[in-house]
């Protein structure tokens, strides 16, 4: 099961900040390319192995499904 996450990019004094929404994941880079690289570099660390995190994560699809 695939799921697509939300992020922004916002530049703060010269350094550009990337944060993912859903998960209060944040990292910055020089460029807005490298923001971008980094946070999904983060979110694979954060995904790499299953554990309570992602068990709750996918429970909020399972649960979302239950409200249709």
């Amino acid at each position: 099961m695939s799921r697509k996450l939300n992020f922004t990019v916002d530049e703060e004094d010269g350094i550009f900040i990337a944060r993912c929404i859903e998960l209060d994941i944040t990292t910055d880079g020089y460029s807005k390319e490298d923001a971008v690289a980094n946070l999904r570099e983060a979110l694979d660390c954060y995904f790499a192995n299953p554990d309570a995190r992602l068990d709750h994560f996918l429970a909020q699809d399972d649960a979302d499904a239950d409200k249709v």
